[in-house]
């Protein structure tokens, strides 16, 4: 039976782990792909890109939907390595993992204001309204691998 008091049972210290694993996954993830993407648009300048070449791909609806499929498989390997570190309550750490993952988002977009490009709003209703579904899902997968083990255990 799951105790009823919303922080109850929780590892502050698994969930920062997870906010961090989600914060340097995606960081890698989007160089990754900016790099990829640019690397398709290099060629068509001769391998060097000209100032502004790259805002528009960074707003192209491909790269947006690549970036955002990215994320939130961050997210839900950041939550399954936090939720293991916890090893209880999988799914709720790792629900609050995307939850701190979505707040230093927020802050950081806040910390940024208006400069550079700006994604279009559809971008970021998705993307936070699957964040902690997305976190939800790497805790259940944590939970299972951890039944796993404890199952090989007893045998």
């Amino acid at each position: 039976i799951q105790p009823t008091v919303v922080f109850h049972g929780l590892r502050p210290g698994a969930i920062l782990l997870g906010v961090l694993v989600d914060t340097l996954a995606t960081f890698v993830t989007s160089a990754l792909l900016i790099a990829l993407f640019a690397a398709g648009l290099a060629g068509a300048y001769d391998g060097e890109l000209p100032e502004g070449a790259l805002e528009p791909l960074l707003m192209s609806p491909e790269f947006l939907l690549a970036s955002l499929v990215a994320g939130l498989l961050c997210t839900a390997f950041a939550a399954y390595v936090g939720a293991r570190r916890a090893a209880c309550f999988c799914v709720r750490h790792g629900a609050w993992i995307a939850i701190g993952s979505a707040f230093y988002t927020l802050f950081v977009y806040a910390v940024a204001g208006q400069e550079g490009p700006r994604p279009p709003l559809w971008f970021d209703l998705v993307g936070f309204s699957l964040m902690i579904p997305a976190g939800a899902l790497g805790g259940l997968l944590a939970d299972y691998h951890l039944r796993i083990l404890s199952s090989r255990e007893e045998q």
